[in-house]
């Protein structure tokens, strides 16, 4: 098996989103940015299987570059490429969160550190235990053509924890802006260096 590239894509972006968590788990992408939109489907390969969560963001995202590449592939979905579910807090603004994580563990980089439960929601660790089963499953495919993932910040968080040998909190510590580009490759050859390289982080077509 040669070489397989994996463009992992963050959605587009969620109005509101800088004041509070989003309203909910579910929401719309914006995607009035066509300038960012052609960039990053000019960065994504002619030939690739397409994949995304069911959240709408990141259909619409999807649905938005397969439109700027005639002939891709049907998108499928995966719930394992969900974001993390902050449960009982979508909605709050942050003058109405700080109280309840106040007195969770602090992580410089995060909202929560990993381990971290929102009530009625699911911890960071939890994403990364279903997106490491996501990428156990592609490497184990035995297809070689380059995969196109649509998806969110925790979720590619996750990923990259997962390929690069992160403990879940370090992964965290990754910045992923809306419609980013982060590009890795899998070697299935058993040398050093690890199956993953990593070739673009949050790589994205703003001047």
């Amino acid at each position: 098996m040669s070489i397989i590239d994996y463009y992992l894509v963050r959605h587009a972006p969620v109005a509101g989103a800088r004041e509070h968590l989003y309203k909910s788990g579910n929401e719309p992408a914006n995607l009035s940015d066509a300038v960012s939109l052609d960039w990053l489907a000019d960065q994504l390969p002619d030939h690739a299987q397409w994949f995304s969560s069911p959240l709408q963001r990141t259909r619409q995202t999807a649905d938005a570059l397969r439109e700027r590449k005639p002939g891709s592939a049907e998108l499928t979905s995966s719930p394992q490429l969900t974001e993390q579910d902050f449960g009982d807090w979508y909605g709050l603004d942050f003058d109405h969160l700080w109280p309840k994580i106040k007195r969770l563990p602090p992580h410089n980089w995060s909202l929560l550190a990993a381990h971290s439960l929102p009530p009625g929601g699911e911890a960071f660790t939890d994403v990364c235990e279903r997106a490491s089963h996501f990428m156990k499953d592609q490497t184990g495919s035995g297809s070689s053509t380059p995969r196109v993932i649509i998806t969110h910040a925790g979720v590619i968080r996750a990923i990259l924890g997962y390929c690069l040998g992160l403990s879940p909190d370090l992964a965290l510590n990754f910045a992923l802006d809306t419609l980013s580009l982060t590009h890795l490759q899998y070697s299935p050859k058993d040398f050093h260096g690890g199956h993953w390289r990593l070739v673009r982080l949050n790589h994205t077509g703003a001047v």
